[in-house]
């Protein structure tokens, strides 16, 4: 499956955002990626952190704010951290 791409320029609002499709990931607004194993990842999306728990995990795309991660995904979690200034 090829992801076209439209569809990874097609959101560019400044909010959290992860669009899931069998076993792709696209996640929109990244600052930067806290952990990353190929069981699973922490993004820091500025108002939250998102985490994909999964397997066999492999980012195939970074640029701008997003990722394009590849992987059996499990799990997604959104969760608020103790950030200065929040």
């Amino acid at each position: 499956m090829a992801i076209d791409s439209d569809l990874m320029f097609d959101f560019s609002l400044n909010i959290p955002r992860i669009i899931i499709s069998g076993k792709y990931a696209i996640i929109d607004n990244v600052k930067s990626i806290q952990s990353f194993t190929n069981q699973g990842i922490v993004i820091d999306t500025g108002k939250q952190y998102t985490v994909v728990n999964g397997e066999n995990f492999i980012l195939k795309n970074l640029n701008d704010d997003r990722i394009f991660l590849t992987g059996k995904i499990d799990s997604v979690e959104f969760f608020y951290g103790n950030k200065k200034g929040d």
